[in-house]
């Protein structure tokens, strides 16, 4: 059973498998499995390289410092309250949305069959 559409990217998206859904993509934090458990997938030549950082560097970016600019601009808050809250923001958000980002080119990969 594979799935249709969109729905092995919403599967990548949150760790599982994107053919059956129901695998995991991931053995650790950021490890890509050497296949699926359920559906014995081939998730070996799914290399994502840098590509995920650098969508995660412009999002979480992006958002800390439209933040900070609004924090300071509109609320003026202190530089010590904004050197304390924005760069943990960026962090925590980047820390985030670096499964979801691996995931989903995962999932393109396999998508297009790119291969080595």
């Amino acid at each position: 059973m594979t799935t249709q559409g969109g729905a092995g990217f919403i599967a990548a998206a949150f760790g599982r498998c994107p053919i059956c859904g129901k695998g995991k993509l991931f053995t650790s934090y950021l490890k890509v499995a050497q296949a699926c458990a359920v559906c014995a997938a081939d998730f070996k030549a799914a290399d994502t390289g840098d590509g995920p950082v650098v969508f995660v560097i412009l999002i979480a970016g992006f958002a800390a410092c439209i933040g900070l600019l609004v924090s300071f601009l509109a609320w003026n808050w202190s530089p010590v309250m904004l050197l304390s809250v924005w760069p943990a923001f960026a962090v925590v958000l980047a820390l985030a949305l670096m499964p979801v980002l691996k995931g989903l080119m995962v999932a393109v990969q396999i998508r297009h069959k790119v291969r080595d």
